[in-house]
Protein backbone atom coordinates (compact mmCIF):
# COMPACT_ATOMS: atom_id res chain seq x y z
CA UNK A 1 0.00 0.00 0.00
CA UNK A 2 1.17 3.52 -0.78
CA UNK A 3 2.96 5.02 2.25
CA UNK A 4 1.60 8.48 1.52
CA UNK A 5 -1.91 7.02 1.59
CA UNK A 6 -1.22 5.49 5.02
CA UNK A 7 0.11 8.80 6.31
CA UNK A 8 -2.95 10.65 5.02
CA UNK A 9 -5.26 8.07 6.60
CA UNK A 10 -3.52 8.34 9.99
CA UNK A 11 -3.72 12.11 9.75
CA UNK A 12 -7.45 11.79 9.14
CA UNK A 13 -7.83 9.57 12.19
CA UNK A 14 -5.96 12.14 14.30
CA UNK A 15 -8.13 14.99 12.96
CA UNK A 16 -11.28 12.98 13.71
CA UNK A 17 -10.16 12.29 17.27
CA UNK A 18 -9.40 16.00 17.69
CA UNK A 19 -12.98 16.83 16.74
CA UNK A 20 -12.31 18.27 13.27
CA UNK A 21 -14.39 16.13 10.85
CA UNK A 22 -13.93 18.58 7.95
CA UNK A 23 -10.15 18.21 8.04
CA UNK A 24 -10.54 14.47 8.64
CA UNK A 25 -12.68 14.09 5.52
CA UNK A 26 -10.06 15.94 3.47
CA UNK A 27 -7.29 13.67 4.75
CA UNK A 28 -9.32 10.53 4.06
CA UNK A 29 -10.01 11.84 0.56
CA UNK A 30 -6.27 12.18 -0.01
CA UNK A 31 -5.79 8.59 1.12
CA UNK A 32 -8.54 7.40 -1.24
CA UNK A 33 -7.09 9.36 -4.14
CA UNK A 34 -3.97 7.25 -3.69
CA UNK A 35 -5.72 3.99 -2.80
CA UNK A 36 -9.26 4.06 -4.31
CA UNK A 37 -10.07 0.48 -3.21
CA UNK A 38 -9.29 1.10 0.47
CA UNK A 39 -12.63 0.22 2.09
CA UNK A 40 -11.69 1.30 5.63
CA UNK A 41 -10.65 4.74 4.41
CA UNK A 42 -13.97 5.08 2.58
CA UNK A 43 -15.86 4.00 5.68
CA UNK A 44 -13.94 6.51 7.81
CA UNK A 45 -14.59 9.30 5.34
CA UNK A 46 -18.28 8.45 5.39
CA UNK A 47 -18.29 8.90 9.14
CA UNK A 48 -16.51 12.24 8.80
CA UNK A 49 -19.03 13.38 6.19
CA UNK A 50 -21.86 12.28 8.49
CA UNK A 51 -20.45 14.38 11.33
CA UNK A 52 -20.38 17.43 9.05
CA UNK A 53 -24.01 16.65 8.09
CA UNK A 54 -23.03 16.07 4.46
CA UNK A 55 -25.47 13.19 4.31
CA UNK A 56 -25.45 12.56 0.52
CA UNK A 57 -21.65 12.19 0.54
CA UNK A 58 -21.76 9.97 3.63
CA UNK A 59 -24.42 7.77 2.07
CA UNK A 60 -22.40 7.44 -1.14
CA UNK A 61 -19.32 6.33 0.81
CA UNK A 62 -21.22 3.75 2.84
CA UNK A 63 -22.97 2.44 -0.29
CA UNK A 64 -19.60 2.04 -1.99
CA UNK A 65 -18.04 0.37 1.06
CA UNK A 66 -20.88 -2.16 1.16
CA UNK A 67 -20.48 -2.90 -2.54
CA UNK A 68 -16.84 -3.71 -1.82
CA UNK A 69 -17.74 -5.79 1.25
CA UNK A 70 -21.41 -6.81 1.60
CA UNK A 71 -20.69 -8.28 5.06
CA UNK A 72 -19.26 -5.07 6.53
CA UNK A 73 -21.21 -4.69 9.77
CA UNK A 74 -19.98 -1.15 10.46
CA UNK A 75 -21.11 -0.18 6.98
CA UNK A 76 -24.69 -1.15 7.76
CA UNK A 77 -24.58 0.50 11.19
CA UNK A 78 -23.23 3.76 9.80
CA UNK A 79 -25.58 3.79 6.82
CA UNK A 80 -28.45 3.21 9.21
CA UNK A 81 -27.46 6.36 11.10
CA UNK A 82 -27.39 8.39 7.87
CA UNK A 83 -30.74 7.05 6.74
CA UNK A 84 -32.23 7.86 10.14
CA UNK A 85 -30.90 11.41 9.83
CA UNK A 86 -32.61 11.90 6.47
CA UNK A 87 -35.87 10.38 7.77
CA UNK A 88 -35.53 7.13 5.82
CA UNK A 89 -36.59 5.08 8.82
CA UNK A 90 -37.50 2.00 6.79
CA UNK A 91 -34.05 1.94 5.22
CA UNK A 92 -32.41 2.55 8.60
CA UNK A 93 -34.33 -0.34 10.14
CA UNK A 94 -33.39 -2.62 7.26
CA UNK A 95 -29.71 -1.80 7.70
CA UNK A 96 -29.91 -2.47 11.43
CA UNK A 97 -31.62 -5.79 10.78
CA UNK A 98 -28.84 -6.75 8.37
CA UNK A 99 -26.19 -5.80 10.92
CA UNK A 100 -27.90 -7.95 13.55
CA UNK A 101 -28.12 -10.87 11.11
CA UNK A 102 -24.39 -10.60 10.47
CA UNK A 103 -23.37 -10.10 14.11
CA UNK A 104 -26.15 -11.38 16.40
CA UNK A 105 -23.89 -11.45 19.47
CA UNK A 106 -22.17 -8.11 18.93
CA UNK A 107 -23.12 -5.82 21.86
CA UNK A 108 -22.58 -2.63 19.82
CA UNK A 109 -24.91 -3.85 17.10
CA UNK A 110 -27.65 -4.88 19.51
CA UNK A 111 -27.21 -1.64 21.45
CA UNK A 112 -27.70 0.33 18.22
CA UNK A 113 -30.94 -1.49 17.49
CA UNK A 114 -32.09 -0.92 21.05
CA UNK A 115 -31.42 2.79 20.71
CA UNK A 116 -33.39 2.92 17.47
CA UNK A 117 -36.28 1.05 19.02
CA UNK A 118 -36.28 3.37 22.02
CA UNK A 119 -36.37 6.46 19.82
CA UNK A 120 -39.13 4.91 17.72
CA UNK A 121 -41.35 4.15 20.72
CA UNK A 122 -40.83 0.39 20.76
CA UNK A 123 -39.90 0.33 24.44
CA UNK A 124 -40.55 -3.38 24.90
CA UNK A 125 -38.24 -4.25 22.02
CA UNK A 126 -35.64 -1.84 23.37
CA UNK A 127 -35.76 -3.55 26.78
CA UNK A 128 -35.12 -6.90 25.12
CA UNK A 129 -32.14 -5.52 23.22
CA UNK A 130 -30.56 -3.79 26.21
CA UNK A 131 -31.11 -6.89 28.34
CA UNK A 132 -29.24 -8.93 25.73
CA UNK A 133 -26.42 -6.37 25.72
CA UNK A 134 -26.16 -6.68 29.49
CA UNK A 135 -26.04 -10.45 29.22
CA UNK A 136 -23.09 -10.10 26.84
CA UNK A 137 -21.46 -7.17 28.67
CA UNK A 138 -22.56 -7.10 32.33
CA UNK A 139 -22.66 -3.74 34.10
CA UNK A 140 -22.35 -1.71 30.89
CA UNK A 141 -23.54 1.68 32.12
CA UNK A 142 -24.95 2.95 28.84
CA UNK A 143 -27.09 -0.18 28.47
CA UNK A 144 -28.37 0.18 32.04
CA UNK A 145 -29.20 3.85 31.48
CA UNK A 146 -30.98 3.19 28.19
CA UNK A 147 -32.91 0.22 29.55
CA UNK A 148 -34.06 2.44 32.39
CA UNK A 149 -35.38 4.94 29.83
CA UNK A 150 -37.28 2.14 28.12
CA UNK A 151 -38.70 0.94 31.44
CA UNK A 152 -39.92 4.49 32.12
CA UNK A 153 -41.77 4.50 28.79
CA UNK A 154 -43.40 1.22 29.83
CA UNK A 155 -44.32 2.59 33.26
CA UNK A 156 -42.11 0.02 35.00
CA UNK A 157 -40.67 2.62 37.33
CA UNK A 158 -39.12 0.39 39.99
CA UNK A 159 -37.25 -1.52 37.30
CA UNK A 160 -35.99 1.80 35.94
CA UNK A 161 -34.80 2.83 39.39
CA UNK A 162 -33.03 -0.50 39.88
CA UNK A 163 -31.13 0.01 36.62
CA UNK A 164 -30.16 3.57 37.42
CA UNK A 165 -29.15 2.59 40.95
CA UNK A 166 -26.75 0.06 39.46
CA UNK A 167 -25.47 2.53 36.85
CA UNK A 168 -24.78 5.14 39.53
CA UNK A 169 -23.06 2.60 41.74
CA UNK A 170 -20.60 2.11 38.86
CA UNK A 171 -20.44 5.74 37.75
CA UNK A 172 -21.68 7.98 40.61
CA UNK A 173 -21.65 11.15 38.50
CA UNK A 174 -23.42 9.74 35.46
CA UNK A 175 -25.69 12.54 34.28
CA UNK A 176 -28.09 10.47 32.19
CA UNK A 177 -28.55 7.88 34.94
CA UNK A 178 -29.38 10.63 37.42
CA UNK A 179 -31.87 12.22 35.01
CA UNK A 180 -33.61 8.90 34.34
CA UNK A 181 -33.80 8.03 38.04
CA UNK A 182 -35.15 11.49 38.81
CA UNK A 183 -37.81 11.08 36.13
CA UNK A 184 -38.94 7.77 37.61
CA UNK A 185 -38.90 9.20 41.11
CA UNK A 186 -41.00 12.20 40.09
CA UNK A 187 -43.55 9.85 38.58
CA UNK A 188 -43.60 7.98 41.91
CA UNK A 189 -43.98 11.26 43.87
CA UNK A 190 -40.56 10.81 45.46
CA UNK A 191 -39.80 14.50 45.17
CA UNK A 192 -37.02 14.48 47.74
CA UNK A 193 -35.26 11.68 45.86
CA UNK A 194 -35.66 13.52 42.57
CA UNK A 195 -34.19 16.66 44.13
CA UNK A 196 -31.18 14.60 45.26
CA UNK A 197 -30.76 13.33 41.69
CA UNK A 198 -30.91 16.90 40.41
CA UNK A 199 -28.00 17.66 42.71
CA UNK A 200 -25.94 15.00 40.90
CA UNK A 201 -26.72 16.59 37.54
CA UNK A 202 -26.01 20.10 38.81
CA UNK A 203 -22.82 18.89 40.46
CA UNK A 204 -21.51 18.16 36.98
CA UNK A 205 -22.84 21.43 35.55
CA UNK A 206 -24.48 23.98 37.83
CA UNK A 207 -26.21 25.59 34.86
CA UNK A 208 -27.63 22.34 33.46
CA UNK A 209 -31.10 23.01 32.08
CA UNK A 210 -32.14 19.41 32.80
CA UNK A 211 -30.89 19.60 36.38
CA UNK A 212 -32.60 22.92 37.07
CA UNK A 213 -35.84 21.68 35.52
CA UNK A 214 -35.84 18.50 37.60
CA UNK A 215 -35.05 20.42 40.77
CA UNK A 216 -37.77 22.96 39.99
CA UNK A 217 -40.39 20.26 39.49
CA UNK A 218 -39.22 18.37 42.57
CA UNK A 219 -39.37 21.53 44.69
CA UNK A 220 -42.87 22.18 43.38
CA UNK A 221 -43.88 18.73 44.65
CA UNK A 222 -42.27 19.57 47.99
CA UNK A 223 -44.28 22.85 48.00
CA UNK A 224 -41.08 24.90 48.02
CA UNK A 225 -42.65 27.23 45.51
CA UNK A 226 -40.33 30.23 45.75
CA UNK A 227 -37.23 28.10 45.22
CA UNK A 228 -38.99 26.20 42.44
CA UNK A 229 -39.84 29.46 40.70
CA UNK A 230 -36.19 30.55 40.85
CA UNK A 231 -35.12 27.30 39.17
CA UNK A 232 -37.80 27.40 36.49
CA UNK A 233 -37.23 31.08 35.76
CA UNK A 234 -33.63 30.13 35.01
CA UNK A 235 -34.73 27.25 32.78
CA UNK A 236 -37.12 29.42 30.79
CA UNK A 237 -34.41 32.04 30.36
CA UNK A 238 -31.82 29.49 29.21
CA UNK A 239 -34.19 27.33 27.14
CA UNK A 240 -37.08 29.55 26.02
CA UNK A 241 -38.35 26.94 23.57
CA UNK A 242 -38.78 24.22 26.20
CA UNK A 243 -42.54 23.90 26.50
CA UNK A 244 -42.38 21.67 29.59
CA UNK A 245 -40.54 24.40 31.49
CA UNK A 246 -43.24 26.97 30.73
CA UNK A 247 -45.95 24.54 31.82
CA UNK A 248 -44.07 23.66 35.02
CA UNK A 249 -43.53 27.32 35.80
CA UNK A 250 -47.21 27.95 35.23
CA UNK A 251 -47.94 25.33 37.89
CA UNK A 252 -45.67 27.12 40.36
CA UNK A 253 -47.10 30.55 39.60
CA UNK A 254 -50.59 29.20 40.06
CA UNK A 255 -49.73 28.13 43.61
CA UNK A 256 -48.14 31.52 44.26
CA UNK A 257 -51.33 33.26 43.11
CA UNK A 258 -49.46 34.87 40.23
CA UNK A 259 -51.90 35.98 37.53
CA UNK A 260 -49.28 35.45 34.80
CA UNK A 261 -49.54 31.68 35.25
CA UNK A 262 -52.10 31.51 32.47
CA UNK A 263 -49.65 33.21 30.10
CA UNK A 264 -47.07 30.51 30.84
CA UNK A 265 -49.58 27.78 30.03
CA UNK A 266 -50.48 29.50 26.77
CA UNK A 267 -46.82 29.81 25.80
CA UNK A 268 -46.24 26.15 26.61
CA UNK A 269 -49.05 25.03 24.31
CA UNK A 270 -47.94 27.40 21.58
CA UNK A 271 -44.43 25.88 21.66
CA UNK A 272 -45.34 22.19 21.95
CA UNK A 273 -48.87 21.13 22.75
CA UNK A 274 -47.88 17.49 23.23
CA UNK A 275 -45.18 18.26 25.82
CA UNK A 276 -47.35 20.80 27.62
CA UNK A 277 -50.26 18.36 27.78
CA UNK A 278 -47.98 15.64 29.14
CA UNK A 279 -46.78 17.88 31.99
CA UNK A 280 -50.22 19.08 33.02
CA UNK A 281 -52.03 15.76 32.68
CA UNK A 282 -49.37 14.01 34.75
CA UNK A 283 -49.98 16.52 37.55
CA UNK A 284 -53.75 16.23 37.28
CA UNK A 285 -53.77 12.42 37.34
CA UNK A 286 -51.21 12.28 40.13
CA UNK A 287 -53.21 14.64 42.33
CA UNK A 288 -56.51 12.99 41.50
CA UNK A 289 -55.04 9.70 42.67
CA UNK A 290 -53.07 10.84 45.73
CA UNK A 291 -54.72 13.96 47.11
CA UNK A 292 -58.09 14.59 45.44
CA UNK A 293 -59.81 16.02 48.51
CA UNK A 294 -57.04 18.56 49.09
CA UNK A 295 -56.91 19.54 45.42
CA UNK A 296 -60.66 20.10 45.14
CA UNK A 297 -60.67 22.08 48.38
CA UNK A 298 -57.83 24.24 47.10
CA UNK A 299 -59.60 24.82 43.78
CA UNK A 300 -62.79 25.80 45.59
CA UNK A 301 -60.83 28.19 47.83
CA UNK A 302 -59.14 29.84 44.86
CA UNK A 303 -62.46 30.09 43.00
CA UNK A 304 -64.13 31.66 46.03
CA UNK A 305 -61.35 34.25 46.18
CA UNK A 306 -61.48 35.05 42.45
CA UNK A 307 -64.34 33.88 40.24
CA UNK A 308 -62.24 34.79 37.18
CA UNK A 309 -59.69 32.11 38.10
CA UNK A 310 -60.14 29.80 35.11
CA UNK A 311 -57.05 27.75 36.01
CA UNK A 312 -58.73 26.47 39.17
CA UNK A 313 -61.88 25.82 37.17
CA UNK A 314 -60.02 23.68 34.63
CA UNK A 315 -57.97 21.97 37.33
CA UNK A 316 -61.11 21.06 39.29
CA UNK A 317 -62.86 19.82 36.15
CA UNK A 318 -59.94 17.64 35.06
CA UNK A 319 -59.53 16.25 38.56
CA UNK A 320 -63.19 15.30 38.64
CA UNK A 321 -62.89 13.74 35.20
CA UNK A 322 -59.92 11.67 36.38
CA UNK A 323 -62.03 10.55 39.35
CA UNK A 324 -64.80 9.37 37.03
CA UNK A 325 -67.14 12.22 38.10
CA UNK A 326 -68.07 13.05 34.52
CA UNK A 327 -71.27 15.01 35.22
CA UNK A 328 -69.55 17.33 37.72
CA UNK A 329 -66.62 17.74 35.36
CA UNK A 330 -68.89 18.70 32.48
CA UNK A 331 -70.44 21.49 34.53
CA UNK A 332 -66.98 22.94 35.11
CA UNK A 333 -66.03 22.48 31.47
CA UNK A 334 -69.13 24.40 30.40
CA UNK A 335 -68.26 27.23 32.77
CA UNK A 336 -64.69 27.31 31.45
CA UNK A 337 -65.87 27.47 27.83
CA UNK A 338 -67.97 30.50 28.70
CA UNK A 339 -65.26 32.24 30.75
CA UNK A 340 -62.24 31.58 28.50
CA UNK A 341 -63.35 30.98 24.90
CA UNK A 342 -59.88 31.79 23.53
CA UNK A 343 -58.36 28.89 25.48
CA UNK A 344 -60.75 26.17 24.28
CA UNK A 345 -58.10 24.40 22.14
CA UNK A 346 -55.97 23.95 25.26
CA UNK A 347 -58.91 22.66 27.27
CA UNK A 348 -59.92 20.23 24.53
CA UNK A 349 -56.41 18.76 24.37
CA UNK A 350 -56.32 18.29 28.13
CA UNK A 351 -59.76 16.65 28.21
CA UNK A 352 -58.77 14.27 25.42
CA UNK A 353 -55.51 13.35 27.14
CA UNK A 354 -57.10 12.72 30.55
CA UNK A 355 -59.91 10.72 28.98
CA UNK A 356 -57.47 8.61 26.96
CA UNK A 357 -55.30 7.98 30.01
CA UNK A 358 -58.25 6.87 32.09
CA UNK A 359 -59.52 4.61 29.31
CA UNK A 360 -56.08 3.03 29.00
CA UNK A 361 -55.97 2.48 32.73
CA UNK A 362 -59.34 0.72 32.70
CA UNK A 363 -58.37 -1.49 29.77
CA UNK A 364 -55.28 -2.75 31.63
CA UNK A 365 -56.97 -3.11 35.00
Amino acid sequence: MDNAAKEAYLAGVAKARAGDPVAAAAAFTEALDREPAWTQARLSRGVAFFLTKNYPAALADFDAALVDDPNLVDGYLNRSAVRRAIADNAGADADLAKAVDLAPDNPAVIQSRGNARLRGGNAAGAVRDFTRVLELTPKLVVALVNRAAAFIQLGELQAAIADTDEALSIDPKNRDAAINRATARLMLRDHAGAEADAAIVLGNDRHSVEGLYIRGVARTGLEQFIDALTDLDDVVRRAPNLAAAWAARGNVKYHLNDATAVNDYREAFKLDAVAATRVLVRVVRDQAKNRPVEVLAECNKYRARDRRDVISLARRALTRLAQGRTADANLDFAAFRKAAPDDLPILDQLIAAVSAAELAKKSTA
